[in-house]
């Protein structure tokens, strides 16, 4: 080896290139540390990521290690999920079928139905005001004690009466609302508690409350706070006609406008399933434009047919409830809290002859079969806790 060609210190001649008669030297083994560097930093970041997530993951991957079987099948139940696959597969099944569009308007077997919500919400809406729309007062009323009967608390009942004839100068009887001429039940007794009252109850505020668009000083007492959990029943009475009902006597809110708040409460997830049944003259246009998932609906009569009133009192000399409301007070009240009684075994009760109207119901939206969804989803309260995993 000549002079010229001696390697610098520290390099061999392994790696010498000679480019145009001149002389370059590569470190030796250069690529090669390259290489082993990624391969241990993708060694560390699969290390670090099995340290941190697997504790995490495994339960949900294989609850079977971490919990007992009777564990397991009470998570199971709770869910209402009946197949296997790990807890992580089941949470991802009930997902998807309450998270999506696609599967909610589908009439599906109703797996994940049954206890999968934790709560209820009851908003109850009495549009008419004056001392002659006292049945609409009672109708509400009849509402207010079955969902409390049944076990929902006043702190999950928004209770809207646009006018008050328990403390109307008129009233014969002050401080009492009744069902029927014999006065056997005071609707309004000493525990009601009204969030919205009077001029309160209007189209505004029933949307506001629905939609959760409330100012930040509303009390908590007028909110709704229900979630992606809640199963929430809506009522509305009043005087309507063509997909209207109007909020004391001066102003309506539409179907497109009720459409567009129960839009507003799915987008926002403000419900698991909602059921809307409304007692008005021409009572079913007013669902016939909603488009959201979930939803089930009931109506006190069609197009074109009156809404009538039951039982007057020649005392008080107005009608004391109107009929359709009556005959679903008359059929809750042979309901309890473990009734196994079903929405469908509600609308089957309704007889046009008696309600003199032609009452209509909507499923096309639900994601379940009335034949199995007990009437206490909506119309009771649940105990159930809310599994989470830390």
């Amino acid at each position: 080896m000549t002079q010229d060609s001696v390697p610098i210190r520290g390099e061999t001649t392994r790696g010498k290139k000679n480019l145009g008669g001149g002389l370059r030297y590569e470190q030796d083994g250069g690529p090669r540390r390259k290489k082993l560097r990624v391969s241990l930093l993708l060694i560390f970041a699969f290390g670090f990521f099995v340290v941190a997530f697997l504790p995490v993951a495994m339960p949900l991957i294989s609850p079977e290690l971490f919990l007992g079987k009777e564990a397991i099948e009470e998570v199971k139940r709770f869910f209402g999920v009946d197949g296997g696959g790990g807890l992580y597969q089941e949470f991802q099944n009930l997902d998807s079928q309450y998270g999506s569009r696609s599967s909610a308007g589908s009439q599906g077997d109703g797996d994940g139905g049954g206890g999968g919500h934790t709560n209820n919400w009851a908003v109850l809406v009495c549009a008419s005001k004056f001392w002659f729309n006292y049945r609409h007062m009672a109708n509400t009323l009849g509402m207010y004690r079955t969902v409390k009967r049944l076990g929902i608390p006043d702190s999950n009942i928004i209770l809207m009466l646009a006018d008050d004839a328990a403390c109307n100068p008129r009233n014969k009887f002050p401080g009492t609302v009744w069902a029927s001429s014999d006065r056997g039940l005071d609707l309004y007794g000493d525990k009601v508690e009204v969030d919205y009252r009077g001029y309160e109850v209007s189209v505004e505020n029933v949307i506001r409350v629905l939609t959760g668009r409330l100012p930040p000083h509303t009390p908590r007492s007028k909110r709704l706070e229900s979630d992606s959990r809640s199963n929430v029943f809506l009522y509305m009475t009043g005087h309507g006609g063509d997909e209207f009902l109007k909020f004391q006597d001066y102003e309506e809110i539409s179907a497109f406008d009720l459409a567009d708040a129960v839009e507003q409460m799915w987008e926002k997830r403000r419900y698991r399933e909602l059921f809307f049944m409304i007692d008005t003259c021409q009572a079913n246009t007013m669902y016939s434009k909603i488009y959201s998932p979930n939803v089930l609906a009931t109506g006190s009569s069609r197009k074109g047919q009156n809404s009538y009133s039951h039982n007057a009192d020649y005392d008080l000399g107005i009608a004391m409830i109107d009929r359709f409301t009556h005959h679903v007070l008359g059929f809750m009240e042979h309901v309890n809290k473990t009734s196994e009684a079903t929405m469908q075994d509600l609308f089957d009760s309704y007889d046009p002859n008696s309600i003199h109207s032609d009452p209509g119901v909507r499923t096309d939206l639900y994601g379940r079969l009335p034949n199995q969804v007990k009437v206490t989803d909506f119309f009771g309260g649940v105990s159930q806790p809310r599994l989470t995993f830390a």
